[in-house]
C-alpha cells in the first residue's frame, strides 16, 4: 500500500512539474518573439537614421559658394523681370521667381547663422529646381512666343547644368528636352517652323551649349579628383617618412570594434595636457627645463617625447594596473576578435602567492600573448582549436647595475615577477621547464626558427619581434621554444613601473657648485652642438631630445676627470662622431648612451627595454672593449684587392672610443693627473693612430696626432 501511494504522489508531481514546464516554456516563446519584433523595430530605426544620414551627407555636398548662391539670385530676378516685359504671363509666376530670387540674394549677401550645409544644400537645390526646370516646363505649358521660350529654356537649362552637379542636372534637363520635345510635337512642328525660321538653329546652338558644358564639368571634375589624389599620395609619403611604421598586429582597433571604450584620460590626452603645461607651447625643448623639474617629470617628459617620435627605436610603455581575471578576459575577446576558431584557455596557478593584480602595459601584453596562443594551438593551419595551458608562478627578476665607470662592483636588484609557461593541454609535464627562483632580462632562442615553414617565415618573423618588444618593454626575460612541442616561457615583473623607476632611482645628480652664468653658457654652448647635430647627421629629433632629456636627468652638472660638464662632454664627443660618420642616426644614438652607461652608471637593463636592439646590442660591443688593442676590426681581406672589408658597426665602434680620446685630449689642460694624460697621449700616438690610418681617413689621423703632441706638450710644463 505505502509503496502505491508513493508512486501515486510521483505520478502527480511528474504531472505537475510538467504543467508548470510547459506555462515556462510558452512565456519563454512569447518573450523570444517579443524580443525578435524588438529587434526588427530596432532594425528598421536604424536603417532609417543611416538613410537619413546618407541623404544629409549628399545634400551637404550640394552647397554651393555664396559667390555662385548670390550670382545665381541677380541671374534668376533679371530673367524674371525680362520674361514679364515680354511675355506677360500670370502676375503670382513673377512674383514667386522674384520671391525665390531675392531670397538667394539676401542669403549671399546678408551675415550667416551657424546654418548646418546639409539645409543650406537642401534650400538651393529647391530654388534651382523651382526657377529653373519647373519655370521652364511652366513656358512650354503656357507657350505664347515659341522663339523666346526657346531662347530661355536654352538659358536655364544651361545655368541648370552650371550650377548642380552634373549627376542631378543631367536628369532635370533629360526630363525637361522630353517634356519640351512632347510639347513641340502636340503643337505641331510645321507650326512652330512657320512662327520663325531660327528656331531649328537655336535648339541646335543649345545642344552644343549643353555639350560644352558637360565635357567641361567633366573634365574640371576628373582635374580636381587627380589633385586631391595627388595631395593625398603626398600626404602619405610625407607621413611615411616622418613616422615610420611600428611592426604591431593592429589588435586595438579590432578589439574596440567588438569592445567598448574605456572609460579615463587616453594617451593622447595626457600627452595633450603635458603639451599645454610644459614649455613646448613656446617652443621651448624639454631638456632646456630646470634640472629638479626634469628629475621630478621625467617619466611625464620621457613618454611625451616618445609619443612624438613615433620610431622603431622608441618603444612606449604606458602602465596601469589590471587584474590577472581581467587581462585574460581581454586576451580571449582579442583570440575571439582575430580568428573564428578561438581556443580554450586553462589558467593554472601554481602558486598561492601569484598576485591578484599586476601593472603592465596591457596592449603590449595582448599583442604579444595572442600569436603565442594561436601558434601554441596550431590554430595557422586551419586545424580545429586546441586547449592552450597558462600556468602562472611567482619568480624573480634581477637586473644589474655598474656603480661608475671603473668600480668592477655590480649591484643586483630584485623585483618579485610572474613566469608564464604556455603549452598546450596535452604537453608532457617532462618538458615543461622548470621555473628556477630568479632570472635576467634577457632574450634566448632570437635566432631560432619558431617550428616555421618556408610559407610563413615572415609573418613568424613579425610575430617573435612583436613579442620580444613587448617583453623588453617590461624588462622581462623570454625564452622562444625550439620546436612546436616545447612550450613558451615569459617571465615579467609583477609591476613594471616600480621597475622602471628604480632604473633611475639610484642615479641622482651630484651637488657640484655651479654658478648661472656657467649654466648659460653650457646650455647655449649644448644648443648649438645639438643643432649642428641633427644638420649632419639624419637624427630624428624627438629621439634626440628623449635622449639628451635623459643624460640633462642622469648627468645634472656633474664634471668629467677633465672638468668638462659630462653632459658638454658627450655632446662634443657625439658631434665628433657625427662629423666622421655622417648620415648614419645609429653611431649618433649610440655614442649618447653609452656615455650614460660609461658615466652615469645607467643600466643596461634600461636601454634593452626603451630602445631597438641594435642600439642595445651596438652599445655592448662599445662597453666590451677594454683594451685600446681590442678596437681592431675583424677585417675579411680579399686576396688581390686593395680593399678591405670590415664591419660597418665594428667600424662606428672604433669611431666612437678615437672620438672619445680625441675630445679628452683636446681638453688636456684642465686635466689634475698628469700621470694618466701622459699614458693616454702615449698610446694614442702608439696605437690610435695606427688604426686611424688603417682604417679611417688622413683627418682624423692628422687631428689624434697633434691632440696627443699638444697633451704631452701641457704635462712637460706643468
Amino acid at each position: 500500500m505505502l509503496f502505491v501511494l508513493v508512486v501515486a504522489l510521483y505520478l502527480d508531481l511528474s504531472k505537475s512539474l510538467s504543467d508548470d514546464q510547459a506555462s515556462i516554456n510558452k512565456q519563454f516563446d512569447y518573450e523570444i518573439q517579443m524580443i525578435y519584433k524588438a529587434i526588427i523595430r530596432k532594425q528598421a530605426r536604424i536603417k532609417q537614421v543611416l538613410k537619413f544620414a546618407v541623404m544629409k551627407e549628399k545634400l551637404a555636398k550640394l552647397r554651393p559658394s555664396d559667390a555662385i548662391i548670390g550670382c545665381t539670385g541677380c541671374y534668376l530676378i533679371f530673367t524674371a523681370l525680362l520674361d514679364y516685359l515680354i511675355g506677360g504671363l500670370a502676375t503670382h509666376w513673377y512674383v514667386l521667381q522674384s520671391f525665390i530670387s531675392m531670397l538667394l540674394i539676401v542669403y549671399a549677401i546678408a551675415p550667416k547663422r551657424k546654418i548646418p550645409s546639409w539645409k543650406v544644400g537642401r534650400f538651393f537645390l529647391i530654388c534651382c529646381i523651382l526657377s529653373l526646370p519647373v519655370n521652364v516646363l511652366w513656358h512650354w505649358l503656357h507657350l505664347q512666343d515659341p522663339q523666346f521660350t526657346l531662347t530661355l529654356s536654352v538659358a536655364h537649362l544651361s545655368t541648370t547644368l552650371f550650377v548642380l552637379p552634373l549627376y542631378i542636372s543631367i536628369k532635370l534637363v533629360a526630363v525637361t528636352l522630353l517634356v519640351i520635345v512632347y510639347t513641340i510635337y502636340k503643337i505641331g512642328i510645321d507650326e512652330l517652323l512657320a512662327s520663325g525660321d531660327s528656331l531649328l538653329s537655336l535648339l541646335g546652338f543649345g545642344l552644343i551649349i549643353f555639350g560644352i558644358i558637360i565635357y567641361n564639368k567633366r573634365k574640371i571634375t576628373g582635374y580636381t579628383l587627380y589633385k586631391r589624389y595627388l595631395k593625398n599620395q603626398k600626404k602619405l609619403i610625407e607621413k611615411k617618412q616622418n613616422q615610420p611604421i611600428e611592426a604591431n598586429l593592429n589588435l586595438d582597433s579590432e578589439i574596440s570594434s567588438k569592445k567598448p571604450k574605456e572609460t579615463g584620460p587616453s594617451v593622447e590626452k595626457t600627452m595633450q595636457e603635458v603639451t599645454e603645461l610644459i614649455s613646448y607651447i613656446d617652443n621651448r625643448p624639454l631638456y632646456k627645463q630646470d634640472l629638479q623639474s626634469i628629475i621630478n617629470k621625467f617619466v611625464i617628459f620621457s613618454t611625451f617625447l616618445k609619443q612624438r617620435a613615433r620610431s622603431i627605436d622608441h618603444i612606449q610603455l604606458t602602465p596601469s594596473e589590471i587584474t590577472i581575471d581581467e587581462l585574460i578576459a581581454r586576451l580571449e575577446t582579442a583570440l575571439e576578435v582575430k580568428t573564428p576558431l578561438a581556443p580554450k584557455m586553462v589558467i593554472e596557478k601554481k602558486d598561492n602567492a601569484i598576485p591578484t593584480k599586476i601593472t603592465c602595459d596591457v596592449n603590449h601584453m595582448i599583442q604579444s600573448l595572442v600569436p603565442i596562443v594561436l601558434r601554441t594551438a596550431n590554430l595557422n593551419n586551419g586545424s580545429k582549436g586546441e586547449v592552450v595551458k597558462i600556468q602562472l608562478h611567482t619568480t624573480q627578476l634581477k637586473y644589474i647595475q655598474k656603480r661608475c665607470q671603473k668600480d668592477p662592483y655590480h649591484s643586483e636588484t630584485g623585483f618579485p615577477a610572474i613566469a608564464l609557461v604556455i603549452s598546450s593541454a596535452t604537453t608532457p609535464s617532462a618538458i615543461l621547464p622548470q621555473i628556477r627562483s630568479y632570472y635576467e632580462d634577457i632574450t634566448e632562442g632570437r635566432e631560432l626558427k619558431w617550428h616555421s615553414s618556408q610559407t610563413d617565415s615572415e609573418r613568424i618573423r613579425v610575430e617573435k619581434r612583436i613579442i620580444e618588444r613587448a617583453v623588453r618593454a617590461h624588462y622581462g626575460y623570454l625564452r622562444f621554444p625550439i620546436s612546436k612541442k616545447r612550450p613558451m616561457l615569459m617571465v615579467l615583473p609583477c609591476n613594471v613601473a616600480t621597475v622602471r623607476d628604480d632604473m633611475l632611482a639610484n642615479i641622482l645628480p651630484l651637488n657640484v657648485p655651479i654658478n648661472q652664468k656657467e649654466i648659460d653658457q653650457s646650455i647655449e654652448m649644448f644648443v648649438r652642438s645639438y643643432n649642428q647635430l641633427c644638420e649632419i647627421s639624419e637624427v630624428r629629433k624627438a629621439v634626440m631630445d628623449e635622449i639628451i632629456l635623459l643624460m640633462r636627468r642622469c648627468y645634472g652638472f656633474r664634471r668629467h676627470l677633465s672638468g668638462q660638464l659630462l653632459y658638454i662632454r658627450a655632446i662634443g664627443i657625439t658631434q665628433l662622431v657625427a662629423e666622421w660618420v655622417r648620415f648614419y642616426p645609429e653611431p649618433v644614438y649610440v655614442a649618447l648612451l653609452y656615455d650614460l652607461v660609461n658615466h652615469a652608471g645607467l643600466p643596461l637593463s634600461y636601454i634593452k627595454a626603451n630602445y631597438d636592439m641594435n642600439i642595445y646590442s651596438f652599445i655592448e660591443r662599445v662597453l666590451a672593449v677594454n683594451d685600446r688593442q681590442d678596437m681592431e676590426p675583424c677585417g675579411l681581406y680579399i686576396g688581390n684587392a686593395l680593399k678591405q672589408v670590415i664591419n660597418r658597426e665594428q667600424l662606428f665602434v672604433l669611431c666612437i672610443k678615437l672620438a672619445e680620446r680625441l675630445y679628452d685630449l683636446r681638453h688636456a689642460r684642465s686635466y689634475p693627473q698628469l700621470d694618466e694624460l701622459k699614458c693616454m697621449a702615449k698610446e694614442t700616438l702608439a696605437i690610435d693612430i695606427e688604426l686611424a690610418k688603417k682604417y679611417l681617413n688622413t683627418k682624423i689621423v692628422e687631428a689624434l696626432a697633434n691632440a696627443a703632441e699638444e697633451a704631452l706638450q701641457v704635462c712637460e710644463k706643468k
